[in-house]
């Protein structure tokens, strides 16, 4: 068994999973990497993951699947770490944070979050949310960021994998679940444990409405109320996909609304 499992979703994204894989590797004697394509055809089956190293702690399939969360949940299926990553294509870790999580081998919570960096397309410093250490706030928004959370496989076992009636916000769902479940949680904003790219935002722009009626939904069930302010922010995003330059106008907004990290 191992202390932690990083599980990639991908699909037809090369160079994001490039980026993702410079950080991962070399894998700690501690650590397996499981890589879950959604049958790319753009060449990252035969050119990254076909020669990766072949060594036990690092496994891969490559084939058709329902979504994300679908790959996410065959991660989780194959994972034989105590916790999970879900470093998807794309994102990647802060090395020296990697490293020095998967050594000290820290256990004492079922969920710990980690604080991240947040990246532009170009992969410069970009504003993000501030770090949030009350897990209350799941109540208000999807807090959690999945790429710097580790997961007690546990955790999983008892609360159920990714629901996938949920096509973009599964993974609130979950973290929702988990908080009413009594899962306990740690927070911890002095180690920055990944980037995250704020890449493909016109497209995202266009999902907004998906995700804001099923954060809703995830709201009422869960919390028996919902947010009206987050659902309006999720509203007026996909509005300014509409408008011409709309990639131009949202940065230009989370720029002055919301605080920039100072250090990448």
């Amino acid at each position: 068994m191992y202390y932690l499992s990083v599980i990639t979703v991908a699909y037809n994204n090369k160079d994001g999973l490039i980026r993702t894989r410079d950080s991962i590797l070399p894998l700690p004697d501690n650590c397996e990497w499981i890589i879950i394509d959604a049958a790319s055809s753009d060449g990252t089956k035969e050119e990254i993951l076909e020669a990766l190293p072949k060594q036990d702690n690092i496994r891969w399939i490559s084939e058709p699947d329902k979504g994300i969360f679908d790959g996410m949940n065959k991660g989780i299926d194959l994972a034989k770490g105590k916790y999970l990553n879900f470093m998807n294509s794309g994102d990647f870790y802060n090395r020296s944070a990697f490293i020095e999580v998967a050594n000290s081998e820290p256990d004492d919570a079922d969920i710990m979050v980690y604080d991240y960096l947040p990246l532009s397309e170009s992969l410069e410093s970009a504003p993000a949310r501030s770090f949030v250490k009350q897990i209350e706030k799941i109540r208000e928004y999807d807090c959690i960021p999945h790429q710097s959370t580790l997961i007690s496989k546990k955790t999983f076992n008892k609360i159920g994998y990714y629901d996938l009636s949920y096509s973009c916000a599964a993974d609130y769902a979950f973290f929702a679940n988990a908080y009413i479940s009594n899962i306990v949680f740690k927070f911890d904003d002095n180690i920055e444990l990944s980037y995250f790219v704020q890449d493909g935002i016109s497209s995202g722009l266009r999902l907004s409405l998906t995700i804001g009626l099923e954060n809703m939904k995830i709201q009422k069930k869960y919390f028996k109320n919902y947010s009206l302010k987050l659902f309006f922010v999720y509203m007026s995003k996909f509005l300014i996909s509409f408008v011409p330059k709309n990639k131009n106008i949202y940065s230009f907004l989370r720029n002055n609304l919301l605080p920039k990290k100072p250090k990448v």
